[in-house]
């Protein structure tokens, strides 16, 4: 390869200095191109705007689904907790809902005080999340020293776990079990 060049430019050279008609190269510059151009710029930057305008929805909901899963989780271990409270030490436990969280208090037969064994939860403040009570379900759940609901309910207590325009709901049985796959027994 380097043969050929070199054979090429001493023809050049030769035809040159003989022929007065061959232009020659001497008087100009090359130029070598660094750098983009402005439009090749802007068009990089729109093709990024619509990637980005395309990823806000897809990553807004992925953030909210997470925070509904992490609130359903923190809501069945507190439920888990007031059941394994009242089991332990024999005693009432109570799991008391709000809009923006939970609580788990047992109460101590001597003295007659709550004590706190959970909580406060705040599900609002960590996720962004809200609590509601659907269709007349208690907000403050006793927990009997067997583990079981004390009053006994009658009928499956639903919750509603919610953030922008997605939600989630979180069954609750008569006797205080949570309820994995829908609101069915």
């Amino acid at each position: 390869m380097t043969l050929c060049r070199t054979t090429r430019h001493a023809r050049m050279t030769f035809l040159q200095a003989t022929s007065p008609l061959m232009p020659t190269t001497t008087g100009r510059k090359s130029r070598s191109r660094s750098g983009f151009s402005l439009i090749e710029l802007l068009i990089v930057i729109a093709i990024l705007c619509v990637v980005y305008l395309r990823l806000i929805p897809i990553v807004s909901e992925i953030k909210a689904r997470s925070a509904l899963r992490a609130t359903r989780q923190q809501l069945i271990s507190a439920v888990a907790a007031a059941r394994n409270a009242a089991l332990q030490k024999g005693r009432l436990a109570t799991l008391t809902l709000s809009s923006t969280g939970a609580s788990v208090t047992v109460l101590n037969a001597s003295t007659g005080t709550a004590s706190t064994i959970l909580g406060p939860l705040s599900f609002n403040a960590q996720y962004g999340t809200l609590l509601n009570a659907l269709s007349s379900a208690p907000t403050t759940v006793t927990f009997d020293p067997r583990g079981l609901v004390t009053p006994a309910a009658a009928s499956i207590s639903k919750y509603q776990i919610s953030i922008s325009q997605w939600a989630d709901t979180v069954c609750m049985s008569g006797s205080g079990m949570v309820l994995r796959r829908g609101c069915q027994l």
